[in-house]
């Protein structure tokens, strides 16, 4: 199953992603990915940021008040991200494959601020009949919206970066909230 996720995700947007920019859109793909900039400032800003918007949103969802949307979301995919090569293997299939097709394609068309709205509610996280779920969908908004400028001021590789740091920090959250779910352990032994 992580296989096959990782897999469209990475095919379908990804791909969809790169036809648009180079055959639709007409742009050079190098360019759009690196956007001429050196590769060590690729790096160092994809970790910056992916660190800070993941931790960021770890502590949201550790907060007393979010606790329910951390454990409704570990029991849905808890058991899909047991191993950390799997948890590893979704956030860079996502951080390539997603800022291809929305940071890369669509914002082109869009906009930043757009895309990040569209982005975020393509995963379901702009609900207004769920509060929580808002809450951490608005802070998702604002965060894309980082990385829509991101890409636009520095090229795609950086948000790919900080995208996948992003999930690998919340992938690995959901995990330990699971486990601790299956193991019965109801102490809020948070990371």
């Amino acid at each position: 199953m992580v296989l096959l996720l990782g897999g469209l995700t990475l095919f379908v947007f990804g791909g969809g992603g790169v036809l648009l920019i180079t055959v639709v859109q007409e742009r050079e793909l190098w360019a759009v990915i690196t956007g001429g900039r050196p590769w060590w400032l690729h790096v160092a800003l994809g970790i910056a940021a992916g660190l800070v918007i993941g931790l960021s949103a770890r502590t949201l969802v550790r907060s007393p008040w979010m606790r329910e949307l951390d454990e409704r979301f570990a029991r849905r995919i808890g058991d899909r991200i047991a191993h950390p090569v799997d948890r590893v293997f979704l956030s860079l299939c996502a951080g390539v494959g997603e800022e291809l097709f929305f940071r890369g394609a669509l914002q082109h068309w869009l906009g930043l601020l757009p895309t990040a709205v569209v982005f975020v509610a393509v995963h379901g996280y702009l609900d207004p009949r769920d509060r929580r779920l808002f809450v951490y969908g608005l802070l998702l908004t604002a965060a894309m919206a980082g990385l829509g400028w991101m890409a636009r001021t520095f090229g795609l590789a950086a948000p790919m970066l900080a995208h996948a740091l992003i999930d690998v920090v919340l992938f690995e959250q959901l995990w330990r909230t699971y486990r601790r779910s299956m193991e019965g352990d109801q102490r809020p032994g948070y990371l």
